[in-house]
């Protein structure tokens, strides 16, 4: 008996051993494993705040480029290499004061816009690096893409995000409207504005900095189409029974605004006028400078600057009316237009010294309508345009019919009866006034009219392509 119960306590303490050193190890190998996994851990972590680091440089980088490239405007060629040019051109004056890079480091050819490396270092010593690279297919006439690429390096970490641009140009912008201003629109009264086969065509757009209310419809007046304005905070007010079609839509893509050029016209104007009977300008009248002129048939005049003349009777007027600034030209009685009104820019702005007036009864074609005759051959080709007064305020008081073509000046007053079918559309090119009161009826028919008309150059502009940023 006691034999056995001294080996089953030897036993025992055998196994205690055993069992202690077992855990010992166990205890040892979870000490190692934790060890190890905290490693892995800590490396996994450092991996992540590098990424995140890389990326946030990356971001950073292309932000630095949206923000100084949306908007920008740039030559109309067809060759890449000078789009990179004026891209490159841009940055360095954009970013002259950086302390980040060298921006007279900056560089173009055909191949893109090359970029010194950016680097970037943190309060606590550490530091990361941005590469940039823009690279265009083609000039800002052949549609390109443009390919914006930010690539961000922390650590052992890289990442790359990139977006894409494209060239948007004055026309296809305006395309969406049947009248576009940089004023405030003011419409009261009963007028109408409306597309002759489309919501575009009826459509109005402003792009006021100056006015709260960028659209304002009173009375009766109408547009069949939508109300657009540039500004995500300005108004688009309807007050009585006014009424908007369309959509009202706030914060829209102003255009880049065409450069109205006129001087294209200038040598088809071979006649002066004087406002005397007689002469090459086939005036039919007497007086000048607002004496008052009878019945006149006038082609191809040059009006000289100051003459301020006053048409009373009918006149009819065809080929290039040319009008030299500051001038005040009025048509009281009625104006019969086959061909182009131009006015040169004043040298200074005052539109109460540079006006055209139309009073009386006014029908207007294009230069397409001229006579077949030698002295028109060239000018039929120049269509697309019927009024181009930059730097002029136009004032229709009477009643207008047939207008064939777009209509562009700084201020526009609209009065009396206007039932017009006009030809391609209205540009305010002043953050002035556009208003329109009584009756007009006006009928905007873009159809078949050229991409670009005549006397107008479109700029071209970058935007970003929406849903084009990758990783």
């Amino acid at each position: 008996m006691t034999n056995r119960y001294r080996c089953g306590r030897a036993t025992a303490r055998g196994s205690a051993l055993l069992i202690a050193l077992i855990f010992l190890v166990l205890f040892a190998s979870m000490a190692v494993a934790i060890a190890a996994s905290s490693d892995i851990n800590l490396s996994i972590a450092r991996n992540r705040v590098a990424a995140h680091q890389a990326a946030a440089l990356a971001e950073t980088g292309l932000l630095l480029l949206q923000q100084n490239l949306g908007g920008m405007t740039v030559p109309a060629t067809l060759d890449a290499e000078d789009l990179h040019e004026a891209i490159a051109s841009h940055l360095v004056t954009a970013w002259d004061a950086s302390s980040m890079l060298d921006a007279g480091d900056i560089w173009a050819d055909a191949e893109g816009v090359h970029f010194p490396l950016l680097s970037v270092v943190r309060d606590d010593g550490q530091s990361g690096t941005i590469s940039l690279s823009i690279v265009a297919d083609g000039g800002a006439t052949a549609e390109p893409t443009i390919v914006v690429e930010s690539i961000g390096r922390f650590d052992n970490a890289v990442r790359t995000v990139h977006y894409r641009m494209g060239v948007i140009d004055s026309f296809a912008v305006l395309a969406n409207y049947g009248i576009a201003s940089k004023s405030r629109i003011f419409m009261q009264g009963s007028p109408i504005v409306q597309g002759a086969s489309s919501l575009a065509e009826g459509s109005i757009f402003s792009a006021t900095a100056s006015c709260a209310n960028a659209v304002e419809l009173g009375g009766h007046a109408s547009v069949t189409g939508h109300a657009a304005v540039s500004s995500s905070t300005a108004n688009i007010v309807t007050s009585g029974s006014s009424q908007i079609g369309g959509n009202r839509i706030h914060g829209a893509l102003e255009p880049p605004w065409p450069t109205v050029d006129v001087s294209v016209f200038k040598d088809y104007a071979t006649n002066v006028y004087t406002g005397s009977s007689g002469g090459g300008g086939g005036s039919k009248g007497k007086g000048k400078g607002g004496g008052g002129d009878d019945d006149q048939t006038l082609t191809n005049i040059l009006i000289p600057a100051g003459t301020n003349p006053t048409f009373s009777g009918n006149t009819t007027l065809t080929g290039v009316i040319y009008i030299e600034s500051p001038n005040v030209v009025t048509f009281t009685g009625n104006a019969d237009v086959t061909g182009i009104i131009v006015a040169e820019q004043p040298e200074t702005e005052n539109f109460s010294l540079n006006k055209i007036c139309f009073g009386g009864n006014v029908s207007a074609q294009g230069v397409e309508h001229l006579p077949a005759s030698p002295e028109f051959n060239d000018l039929r080709g120049l269509t697309g345009s019927l009024i181009l007064a930059p730097g002029y305020k136009l004032d229709f008081s009477g009643n207008a019919s047939d207008l064939g073509g777009w209509i562009v000046a700084s201020v526009f007053e609209f009065n009396g009866n206007v039932r017009a079918n006009l030809r391609g559309g209205v540009l305010g090119l002043a953050d002035s006034d556009f208003n329109v009161h009584g009756n007009l009826t006006m009928t905007i028919d873009k159809s078949g009219m050229p991409q670009t008309p005549a006397g107008m150059r479109p700029t071209y502009c970058l935007v970003c392509i929406q849903g084009s940023y990758a990783e």
